[in-house]
């Protein structure tokens, strides 16, 4: 037994430092977004560029991944966020669902910016052929709607690498919070003076709490490094698609506008809103206050 929990420790160890290597800060993340972007951008409206593969809308990754985009990300995000938070919120399920909440402002974030791209792009054009007044009507007849096409990709694939490093920052001080737990669980974690009665109660109270999160930590760490894993190659295909967007598809204006959309959206939220409210950013918890004073969760 000992041995085993040596070995998750180590584990645990490693994953920290793998997520403190891989999550660049988003801030960051969205400065190399602009500076790659615009010139790429440039050169796809300046200089003809040879077909190649992922010039092909219909490539594998574009029309099994790019265009299901959000769903896959929702749908790794919902089970990654759902066991860590029951972790690091004690196993306080409304506290689980608080943090599964910024999912759903995220679902109307895509909802409503792709509702406006497709009305902007409707009321903005005109089919080639004058017979038709609908969009939908004059591409299924097979002609061209030409209007102001805000690229949906650079809106998507920037809010959903962004939304995904952000809720996997909880991971950078994972190690720490075993920690934590193992040092609280333990008999010195309780304070014999008669001034530290509220504070021993508060510790008591929250025993059973505290050993379930500590064996759901071991019990759930493989798989934790498996969303982690897989999260970490969404980020980097959504990255790497936004890259070939700019290549290859839409013109300058579409694609700033677009990412102007995805980057404004992450910063309103992760960078703003949840800072100072509901539903609080990623790891927000007992246990983050715990580490922001020391080691002990309370």
């Amino acid at each position: 037994m000992a041995a085993t929990r040596k070995n998750d420790r180590l584990f645990s160890s490693m994953l920290s430092s793998h997520a403190n290597v891989l999550l660049v800060d988003p801030h960051k993340r969205i400065v190399v977004y602009w500076f790659v972007l615009i010139p790429l951008s440039i050169v796809h409206d300046l200089i003809p560029l040879p077909e190649s593969y992922f010039s092909n809308k219909g490539n594998v990754l574009n029309q099994h991944f790019v265009k299901l985009s959000w769903a896959w990300t929702l749908l790794v995000t919902t089970l990654f966020i759902a066991l860590t938070s029951y972790v690091y919120t004690l196993t306080n399920t409304s506290a689980v669902l608080k943090h599964l909440s910024r999912l759903l402002v995220g679902t109307g974030i895509w909802f409503v910016f792709t509702s406006i791209f497709d009305a902007v792009l409707h009321y903005t054009g005109s089919c080639t052929d004058p017979e038709y007044t609908d969009k939908r009507t004059c591409v299924k007849a097979g002609f061209t709607w030409d209007g102001f096409d805000i690229s949906g990709h650079a809106f998507l694939l920037s809010f959903c690498a962004l939304l995904i490093t952000s809720e996997l920052s909880v991971l950078k001080t994972w190690d720490r919070i075993q920690e934590t737990l193992e040092e609280n669980n333990e008999e010195r974690g309780v304070s014999k003076k008669k001034k530290d009665k509220r504070r021993n109660e508060v510790l008591n109270e929250n025993k059973d709490d505290r050993e379930t999160s500590l064996e759901l930590y071991y019990r759930l760490l493989p798989v934790i490094s498996l969303l982690f894993g897989v999260l970490s190659a969404l980020t980097i295909l959504w990255e790497f698609m936004l890259m070939t967007t700019a290549i290859y598809f839409h013109t300058i204006s579409h694609k700033l506008v677009g990412l102007a959309c995805g980057t404004l959206s992450w910063y309103l939220t992760y960078g703003r809103w949840y800072k100072n409210a509901f539903p609080g950013l990623p790891g927000d918890g007992p246990l983050h206050k715990g580490l922001k004073r020391g080691r002990h969760i309370l």
